[in-house]
């Protein structure tokens, strides 16, 4: 797959929208969060691998946190899908960019633009007006993992900048602590009564919503800013609800329509400006 610079933005975009099958699978899928996570995840680690043409890592320091931020990523989110909806969990993930700005400033000493500042705080006024009215369910529990979901993609993100980073190397470390979680699958009730469907769902989980997933990430993000990239990525909560309703029937509210058009207005403002600065600056130079 050619990795060429201009491109970066687009690959993450397509990540972006085969992560955003994840929140109808798990609702397709009875086991457990932590099932599904450990199972997708295998297979996902088998693909990345299969991509790699090699089933070794080169373990930097930046590639291990950004291996174990997207192994909690994943089973904090498919654990959030199960114990609160599906909107919650993926708008609170969706925090991740505040994060990143607060990592950058904290760890790096990068003192956010005001560009960037304003890009996240209307991701995130959009993320949040799209699925407001379900924000007050009393699931606290889900809510605070899904949050911590958040953190952790931030982490993602801001780890696969670090020096020494490899990005694909990490998605598929990541993948493979899923062995891990492997042993809870001998306690979840629902997986002798596995059905047909219920294998392809994961199986399409494992190939194309993970495994492709994270390499058309790994490829983009190498090309693309942490800030850039997650914003790009939140393609996914926009999509989301969309696969939700054609598969389960579930329509979103006006508020949220009214969030998706802010979400696609700051992605598309930011990217246009960014682009723009971009090459005024190489042509200065």
């Amino acid at each position: 797959m050619r990795e060429n610079k201009q491109f970066g933005p687009l690959f993450i975009l397509i990540a972006a929208i085969l992560w955003s099958f994840g929140g109808v699978c798990v609702k397709l899928i009875p086991w457990s969060g932590i099932s599904i996570s450990a199972v997708r995840g295998l297979i996902a680690c088998i693909v990345i691998g299969l991509y790699r043409k090699s089933f070794r890592v080169h373990i930097t320091k930046a590639v291990l946190l950004a291996a174990v931020c997207t192994m909690l990523t994943t089973v904090l989110f498919m654990m959030a899908n199960k114990l609160t909806t599906s909107a919650n969990a993926i708008v609170l993930q969706y925090t991740s960019p505040a994060f990143i700005i607060l990592f950058s400033y904290l760890f790096l000493k990068q003192v956010p633009k005001k560009l960037d500042i304003i890009a996240v705080i209307g991701t995130l006024i959009g993320v949040s007006l799209f699925f407001v009215d379900q924000m007050a369910t009393g699931k606290y529990l889900g809510d605070m993992i899904a949050i911590g979901s958040g953190v952790c993609f931030a982490g993602v993100f801001f780890a696969n900048k670090l020096p020494n980073a490899n990005p694909i190397d990490s998605a598929f470390l990541g993948n493979m602590m899923s062995l891990l979680l492997l042993p809870f699958l001998f306690f979840d009730k629902a997986i002798p009564t596995t059905s047909p469907q219920t294998l392809l769902v994961i199986l399409f989980m494992g190939v194309v919503q993970l495994g492709m997933g994270y390499i058309f990430f790994a490829i983009g993000i190498k090309h693309t800013s942490a800030i850039t990239s997650s914003i790009v990525a939140t393609m996914e909560p926009i999509l989301n609800p969309i696969w939700v309703f054609l598969m389960v029937g579930e329509f979103p509210k006006p508020l949220s329509l009214i969030g998706c058009a802010i979400v696609l207005l700051t992605i598309v403002t930011y990217n246009l400006i960014t682009t723009k600065q971009n090459y005024r600056t190489r042509l200065s130079t």
